[in-house]
């Protein structure tokens, strides 16, 4: 509901998407598997939405939202987990692509997924929270290779993925370095016309840099009074049952 016209959704407070689930559920419609479709609904999607051009949004949005198409994570790497910036794996721009080479470990789904997103060292000069790149990654693409981690019980819901010479179009990555940049779209402040909103003391983002959030206070009322989910974009704060 709150994704704008156009990329899936109405524009509207976000606050009514759980209303919406809700009617969909009563009438029986379809609704994509979360654990399948996680990635791609809850973190490819709305970073095609901020920084993407309208032909990355016209080309990713649609297979996402239909679950024609499963996306995969790959942050995650052997000497890199909750400390992201640690990195190792390296994307050097050639023309109007880049080279990725590295490894990433522990990824879910990518032994399904046709799409991940992707994070790289793309500007070792620089502090290591800079000189990070975003890239969408093919992962059909030369150079990607997937190998299962057997688990104790046989399964192997995990992935080890490695990345060599892997080219990805300019078009496709996202900088947060100015250096790392060189012509491709930089993220730390501005990329498709969005701006990253500020932040509170609280971690709430600040309505002021959200201007679509305006009307979202009208909709608190719509929460059910056991809700116990805090809306992120309306910044309600359920009651808790008593």
């Amino acid at each position: 509901m709150h994704f704008p016209v156009g990329s899936g959704g109405l524009g509207a407070p976000r606050a009514l998407q759980q209303l919406v689930n809700e009617e969909f559920a009563a009438a029986g419609a379809p609704v994509l598997d979360p654990g399948r479709h996680g990635i791609g609904l809850g973190m490819a999607a709305p970073t095609l939405v901020a920084f993407g051009d309208e032909a990355v949004r016209q080309r990713f949005l649609r297979p996402l939202w239909t679950g024609e198409e499963v996306w995969c994570q790959l942050f995650s790497e052997p000497g890199a987990g909750s400390d992201l910036a640690a990195l190792g794996t390296r994307a050097v721009r050639d023309g109007a692509e880049w080279v990725v080479d590295g490894q990433k470990v522990w990824t879910s789904l990518a032994h399904e997924a046709q799409w991940a997103i992707l994070v790289t060292r793309s500007d070792p000069n620089v502090p290591k929270h800079q000189g990070m790149t975003y890239f969408i990654c093919d992962m059909t693409a030369p150079g990607v290779e997937v190998r299962p981690l057997r688990q104790a019980t046989g399964e192997a819901e995990f992935n080890e993925v490695f990345l060599t010479g892997v080219r990805i179009p300019d078009a496709h990555g996202w900088a947060r370095s100015a250096r790392a940049a060189g012509g491709h779209h930089h993220a730390d402040e501005r990329a498709g016309g969005h701006r990253r909103p500020r932040r509170t003391p609280r971690g709430r983002a600040d309505r002021r840099a959200r201007p679509e959030l305006a009307g979202a206070p009208e909709a608190r009322e719509l929460r059910t009074p056991d809700c116990t989910t805090r809306c992120c974009a309306c910044g309600w704060t359920p009651r808790r049952p008593d």
